[in-house]
């Protein structure tokens, strides 16, 4: 089996972990690191959908964040699983 690089990215709770699995694949996804380094704002339905445009294989997960208050984990977890079900439609 071939090994895939792994690269995350964190959306306040929810880790994005994109899978690189070709050389073009890094191409995209530094051209995305890149974009959100220099500040530009992104939602978690937009990392969603650049994953899906670009063809790249990605996983979620979302993390109970001690740092935020009970109320903003919730929420925080409603928009997750909010946009889990969003995205089907892209499917």
């Amino acid at each position: 089996m071939e090994e895939r690089e792994v690269v995350a990215i964190r959306y306040y709770n929810v880790w994005f972990y994109l899978y690189i699995q070709k050389e073009s694949d890094n191409v995209k996804v530094n051209y995305l690191l890149r974009r959100i380094d220099s500040g530009e704002q992104f939602l978690m339905k937009d990392i969603y959908r650049w994953c899906l445009m670009q063809k790249i294989d990605y996983r979620t997960k979302f993390v109970y964040r001690k740092d935020f208050s009970i109320f903003a984990n919730i929420w925080n977890f409603y928009s997750y699983v909010r946009g889990k079900i969003d995205l089907r439609k892209y499917l």
